[in-house]
């Protein structure tokens, strides 16, 4: 257990918890780093610099996310039975820094002089080997918030300052990247050895910088409130039955899969629509900017409303209905200024979800605590994370589907664009598949979600729930 090495006046000071949401945010930061990385260039790396072929390296992403579960669930198991004097999640956080790094540098150091086969094979290790290093560091950031405090509206301060830290890793990814690489490259238009020796150095810079932030984070955060410790042994099958028996944990899977599919299904489908929906797609970075900027202050604008009393499934709620509005636009919308528009407004309802979304977790996991008697954070982190990586997997298969029912032809499309044609005239059925694919999904998701959340009444249950838990741990440091 964690040992307080102050009074525990201390940890009740403004300071402090601006220490504690600061220290926990940063995490993010150094994570959306190292997933962007990996969702955003490593499939142009792996094409255009390794020579790998994408159908190849297609089939290695869906079969390296089934290994994934596994050990999302291992380490989720094994972080519940963790206690040590640093606490149960800040050692799995310091250790898995360096291997996460690592693992950046490995995915883009594909030996170029290598046979086909020898680097798809180093391709198949080198992505366990990352996805490994971003479960150990990113499984245990979810239940923290729940050590860190036991007032849920300082969790959501918490959760809020993570989202923001997150963002600002996204910004960073999409502003520097592909400078660095092209600056370590020795030029702009650099290609081949030379361009995978830019992503190389790139991600070594990059992977220094997680494993410092990192530790900050560590080193910053203290477990104030940690989880309860019971005498009682039980199994991996047994915790994962008693995960299954709380009804707002599975609420929470349904939204997990429903948010993120349409959300990451969107971004997939991006490209796409600008090129022949909208047909300009220089303004598709613009549109980019303004999804993940006007998420911070809907980041913001939600913590202080829970901070007010509203309930933060009626908080995720009113961010589906914005994001609905946006996507709804979307669809019925080829113009260049208002389609960037409503992505600002899906990124500006995007926020309200997400803040309030990590802040219900904790919420979530103490439920099962008080339901069972154990703290099974851990698991029930892994069993989500799964379930977003499930939602990634999903979203890229939905809009390939869309596209395949589309009878989507690149060349046919490019020369149409080309020869000034409107897609939309020449080819409808490809125009309405990217269509759907762009935004009719994720309208489907977000109505979903709204439902989903219609019988979700444990904020007006939790204070109830928390002093229980408060007293029998009370009772057990007594004893």
């Amino acid at each position: 257990m964690q040992i307080l090495k102050h009074e525990l006046s201390y940890y009740h000071t403004t300071s402090f918890k601006w220490r504690q949401r600061i220290g926990c945010g940063i995490s993010d930061y150094a994570c959306n780093l190292a997933y962007l990385l990996a969702n955003t260039y490593l499939l142009f790396y792996y094409t255009n610099c390794a020579g790998l072929s994408a159908g190849a390296v297609g089939f290695m992403f869906v079969v390296t996310k089934f290994i994934d579960a596994g050990t999302d669930y291992i380490v989720g198991a094994i972080l519940d039975h963790t206690d040590t004097k640093m606490g149960r999640y800040r050692p799995w956080l310091l250790f898995g820094a360096p291997v996460l790094a690592i693992g950046m540098i490995l995915l883009f150091s594909v030996p170029t002089s290598w046979s086909a086969g020898a680097k798809l094979a180093w391709a198949y290790v080198t992505y366990i080997f990352f996805s490994l290093g971003y479960t150990l560091v990113n499984i245990p950031l979810t239940p923290i918030v729940t050590a860190l405090s036991p007032n849920p509206a300082e969790r959501t301060k918490i959760a809020t300052t993570r989202q923001v830290f997150a963002t600002l890793g996204s910004l960073t990814s999409s502003l520097f990247v592909i400078p660095m690489v092209y600056y370590f490259a020795g030029s702009p238009d650099a290609t081949g050895s030379a361009l995978a020796s830019g992503y190389r150095n790139t991600n070594i810079i990059l992977g220094i910088m997680v494993i410092v932030i990192m530790c900050i984070c560590v080193f910053s955060i203290v477990e104030i409130n940690p989880p309860t410790r019971t005498v009682e042994k039980s199994t991996f099958l047994q915790d994962l039955r008693d995960v299954f028996k709380n009804k707002y944990y599975i609420m929470l899977l349904v939204l997990i899969f429903v948010m993120f599919a349409g959300y990451l299904g969107m971004y997939g489908a991006m490209q796409y629509y600008y090129s022949y929906v909208v047909g300009d797609v220089t303004a598709m970075p613009m549109a980019l900017s303004l999804l993940t900027i006007l998420g911070i202050p809907s980041l913001l604008i939600a913590a202080f409303l829970n901070g007010k009393g509203i309930h933060k499934s009626k908080i995720v709620q009113f961010g589906a209905v914005v994001d609905l509005i946006g996507y709804f636009i979307l669809f019925f919308t080829s113009n260049s200024t208002v389609a960037t528009a409503a992505l600002g407004l899906i990124g500006f309802g995007f926020g309200f979800r997400s803040g309030m979304f990590y802040s219900m977790l904790p919420d979530v996991f103490d439920y099962t605590e008080w339901k069972c008697g154990r703290c099974l954070a851990g698991t029930q982190s892994a069993v989500s994370g799964f379930l977003n990586k499930l939602a990634s997997a999903f979203a890229s298969a939905a809009v390939s589907a869309c596209l395949t029912w589309g009878g989507y032809n690149a060349a046919k499309l490019d020369s149409a664009v080309a020869a000034g044609q409107k897609i939309a005239e020449v080819y409808p059925k490809t125009h309405m598949a990217i269509n759907f694919a762009f935004s009719g999904i994720s309208i489907i998701s977000g109505i979903i979600a709204i439902v989903v959340m219609l019988p979700y009444d444990l904020d007006k249950k939790y204070p109830e729930i928390r002093a229980d838990l408060d007293s029998r741990r009370a009772v057990k440091s007594e004893s």
